[in-house]
């Protein structure tokens, strides 16, 4: 048996959904220290894995970066009570990971290859530094997209 609403109803329902999206993003502000926690993590990873570091060092990086995310994650969810991807924010939310992550892959990809091509650790690290800085920035101006694309959302 389908029930039907009436348009007040339905109007009082739409503004509710409103209501709950914009309680969200207002949840949604991220502690002063989780960008640069992030960014460092980003950063050592990057300069590490392309310092020409024994395999065994690079596989650490590895290993501190997955229990610092995983760390974060879980900071972030107990402190907003939520957890949001940052791809569900809506299409700037997502051009821009879409970006900050090409950036990110540029910049260690070049680190990289000055690192391991020509035996130099410094790139990598110069590398690394770049990007912890863009990730703090990045990092912050991205929560503002997000916030803007869940007020926003139809």
């Amino acid at each position: 048996m389908e029930s039907r609403m009436n348009p007040e109803e339905a109007r009082a329902a739409l503004a509710d959904v409103d209501r709950t999206r914009s309680d969200i993003a207002d949840r949604l502000y991220t502690p002063w220290w989780y960008h640069p926690i992030l960014g460092v993590l980003i950063g050592g990873l990057a300069a590490v894995a392309g310092s020409g570091a024994r395999l065994a060092i690079v596989w650490g990086a590895v290993g501190a970066f997955a229990i610092g995310a995983y760390l974060l994650a879980g900071a972030y969810r107990r402190i907003t009570g939520v957890w949001v991807d940052g791809y569900s924010g809506g299409p700037r939310s997502r051009r821009s990971a879409v970006n900050a992550a090409f950036i990110g892959v540029a910049i260690a990809a070049l680190g990289a290859v000055f690192g391991l091509g020509f035996e130099l650790w410094w790139p990598s690290v110069a590398a690394g530094l770049v990007l912890a800085v863009l990730t703090t920035v990045w990092g912050r101006h991205f929560d503002k997209l997000l916030r803007a694309d869940l007020r926003e959302a139809a």
